[in-house]
């Protein structure tokens, strides 16, 4: 079954249409749950509220059998937006706020591509895609965000293709290896772990040991100070399968012995964002300009025509490695960029980062938590301690 929702007077062979103003109910639709191939929704999502279009589409994808396609055109408001401003003779108002003939030409959502792409993950969509339509209808016009996804053939609870590797210490904490382990294990992920001074060359040559592998799809890269557990690794693997622009994903960590949190956003002007709206932390992707190594998942694709070398610190303007010098992790994000790669942050996919923690007895012999970088700023012990 394939149904061609908004049908309006347009025939596509082999789609059953579907139209509000012939009395058909297109929310929520009246078809059993994994019934239907394929849904073409052609301008008619903008027609909801934009309170609910998240439920409507999470009604249509419902409908889907597993492995079911669906496509959806709406009036891309940056398109519109763009040209207007240009000054070019544009339809403002009707692709805008529709043609308004009767009561159902009315347009009550906005979207460009970016918010169709947040709706489609949310959704459970994987393999997004543009696509073009095979009529002349409103999915034809040059204004129209033609975006389609797979209902996946079933919810992963392992990671297909994927390898972790780790450049770890000689000694070091063992809290990664208890948790994260058994959670990449779970995941169906194989754990490379290698060892060295140098942890960058480390971390490079074993990357490049499995990306040499063709059945490698997906590596992500370890840290031995990482808390996750299997949930954060499938999610990460779940964003990869829905988005294919996204060439890696960094989840959300905060820096050790800071109340920073390990991601950077670029302006066009070079300088760094310093604060974002709250609203920005509720979605799936976030593109931003540096990551960490924590938990971050790269397609391999994207390693395999990445130039060599990857990584290399580099010192100040006085050859000196204090303030002004470049890390090799920051050093491997610029070229990244330069070579025309995606990064994006997965804000929801939140991971823990280790970090020393001294404890000490208080004066009415309950504990005192300190820090490393507290006991370094207090010149020893808490006052709290002090008898």
């Amino acid at each position: 079954m394939k149904l061609n929702l908004g049908a309006g007077e347009s025939i596509i062979e082999g789609f059953e249409p579907r139209d509000g103003k012939t009395g058909d109910f297109l929310y929520p639709l009246p078809d059993a749950d994994g019934s239907v191939d394929e849904i073409r929704a052609s301008h008619v999502l903008e027609h909801f509220s934009h309170l609910e279009v998240a439920s409507v589409l999470h009604n249509w994808v419902a409908k889907l059998k597993p492995g079911g396609r669906i496509r959806i055109a709406v009036p891309d408001f940056q398109k519109i937006a763009r040209e207007y401003l240009e000054g070019k003779d544009i339809n403002v108002m009707g692709y805008t706020f529709g043609g308004q003939v009767d009561e159902r030409d009315y347009h009550k959502s906005g979207f460009d591509k970016e918010t169709m792409v947040e709706l489609f993950i949310s959704a459970g969509l994987e393999r997004l895609h543009e696509w073009k339509s095979e009529i002349q209808d409103a999915a034809s016009l040059p204004i129209s965000l033609n975006l389609g996804g797979y209902k996946p053939l079933r919810m992963e609870k392992v990671c297909t293709g994927t390898t972790a590797v780790l450049s770890a210490p000689r000694f070091g904490p063992v809290m990664h290896f208890r948790f994260v382990s058994q959670a990449l294990m779970r995941a169906g992920v194989q754990y490379q772990i290698g060892a060295g001074a140098y942890w960058h060359q480390v971390l490079s040559e074993i990357m490049e040991m499995q990306i040499a592998i063709p059945e490698t799809r997906y590596v992500i890269t370890c840290d031995y100070d990482t808390i996750c557990s299997h949930a954060e690794i499938v999610e990460l693997y779940r964003l990869m399968e829905a988005y294919p622009e996204a060439d890696a994903i960094v989840p959300l960590q905060s820096k050790r012995g800071s109340d920073e949190v390990l991601f950077g956003i670029q302006k066009e002007n070079g300088e760094y964002v310093t604060a974002m709206a709250a609203h920005n932390l509720e979605r799936n992707l976030l593109p931003i300009t540096t990551g960490h190594f924590g938990l971050t998942i790269f397609r391999a694709d994207s390693l395999r025509s990445l130039p060599r070398p990857w990584m290399e610190p580099v010192p100040n303007q006085d050859g000196r490695w204090t303030d002004g010098k470049i890390d090799a992790d920051i050093d491997f994000w610029h070229r990244w960029k330069k070579s025309g790669k995606t990064l994006f942050l997965a804000p929801r996919v939140v991971i823990g980062h280790v970090q020393e923690i001294i404890i000490w007895p208080g004066k009415d012999l309950m504990p005192v938590y300190q820090s490393e970088t507290d006991y370094d700023q207090a010149g020893g012990m808490p006052e709290e301690v002090r008898r």
